[in-house]
């Protein structure tokens, strides 16, 4: 990711938050590979979504908040407890058990609530319409160890929705502008204390995404910490993971990184795009990384599940969607071929019937080498056509 000539930079104590996330994401792929079906995926989506949102509120308060001062490090440091148990609930949550998990998640919201009066930063009415968000959702968590499946789940998507909604307040006149405009000057926030340090936002996102790579090569390696790569074909197929996962890191860092903070610098921090492109956009693409996480541990596996290719393949196809930059435009040809590919991608794992998984990860490991490949020709062409810089924010997609 290209650095900018200034803003504000990612805290040490914010990233000891992010190692606390660690264990949670772990925790996470956990539920997926110790069960492997759809039904567990569905419920590590609900466990991610609402982890995915607490992590959100901490990197929205340093944004606009934040400064790296005793007082400050402590709310994080408090935060970072109940954070904590939240991750090591997420086992008993996954089977039903969640009173542990929503009672952390509600703890965790007191603390950014606090974070915010006690800051004393900011406008007051910002301050105001977050704390009341955040005291509003941490009671609707509390509230739900006390309602049945599936109401109970039903009333953290209430929760969520409204948070979500004061962290990245949308200026509704902003939004009814960019239907009629492709100007990103007309996104600006009118109040400055709404806008977002586009380099630290950009840089946060980028390090939850270090998190979940970093999975991707755990769920590897533990394969072979536990013995099931013993033959030639098994370290071969190690190997061919890693690259798998180092392509993956390529699709996202090489373009895709720099342009969403290019574009989020040109809208002037707007929480709109701020919103459109990390908080919402960043979701389904992380998440996909978890599910490619469990299907390589899977399918290093002695005998994977026939699901263990599927996780890799739909894993990929919803993070190439998510990177945007993969289906970017170009020249005709190019589009067509990308476009092909993604379909392609969807449906690589009816391989399962004709491949052994280990030539399966071979073939996976190629074909993420190939899109990254165009994804980075992609790229080029948005960068030397000016889409996301600030200095042509007209053309900004």
């Amino acid at each position: 990711m290209a650095a900018a000539e200034s803003g504000k930079r990612v805290s040490w104590v914010e990233l000891y938050v992010d190692l606390v996330f660690v264990l949670a994401v772990s925790q996470l792929a956990e539920v997926i590979v110790d069960e492997p079906r759809m039904h567990s995926v569905w419920v590590a989506l609900g466990l991610f979504v609402a982890l995915w949102w607490t992590w959100i509120g901490f990197a929205v308060l340093y944004n606009r908040l934040g400064a790296d001062v005793p007082r400050e490090r402590l709310l994080f440091l408090a935060g970072s407890v109940p954070v904590g148990v939240a991750a090591v609930a997420i086992a008993p949550a996954s089977v039903g058990a969640s009173t542990a998990f929503a009672l952390s998640l509600a703890a965790a919201r007191i603390v950014l609530a606090s974070a915010h009066v006690i800051t004393g930063q900011g406008r007051e009415a910002l301050r105001r319409r977050i704390v009341q968000a955040m005291l509003g959702s941490a009671s609707l968590f509390t509230v739900s160890i006390w309602v049945p499946e599936p109401w109970r789940y039903v009333l953290w998507g209430i929760a969520i929705t409204g948070e979500s909604s004061a962290l990245l307040h949308e200026d509704r006149s902003a939004v009814r502008e960019r239907g009629r405009t492709r100007d990103l000057q007309a996104l600006r926030p009118t109040d400055a204390d709404e806008a977002l340090d586009p380099h630290h936002f950009a840089e946060r996102f980028g390090a939850f995404v270090i998190i979940l790579l970093g999975e991707v090569v755990v769920e590897a390696g533990q394969a072979a910490i536990d013995g099931h790569v013993a033959t030639f074909d098994g370290w071969a197929a190690l190997v061919a993971a890693m690259i798998f996962a180092a392509a993956l890191w390529w699709l996202y860092f090489d373009a895709a990184a720099d342009i969403n903070l290019r574009v989020l610098e040109a809208s002037g921090g707007s929480p709109t795009m701020a919103r459109a492109i990390f908080a919402v956009g960043h979701m389904l693409p992380c998440f996909a990384l978890l599910l490619m996480a469990a299907g390589l541990g899977l399918l290093l596996e002695e005998d994977p599940p026939p699901i263990a290719y599927t996780l890799a393949s739909v894993g990929l196809g919803i993070y190439l969607l998510g990177t945007r930059v993969f289906l970017a435009p170009g020249n005709r040809v190019g589009g067509a071929v990308r476009v092909l590919l993604l379909i392609a991608t969807f449906a690589l794992h009816r391989l399962h019937t004709v491949m052994s998984p280990h030539v399966y990860v071979w073939v996976l490991a190629a074909w993420g080498v190939g899109c990254a490949a165009l994804a980075v020709g992609a790229g080029r062409f948005m960068q030397d056509h000016g889409f996301g810089d600030p200095a042509e924010a007209d053309t900004a997609p």
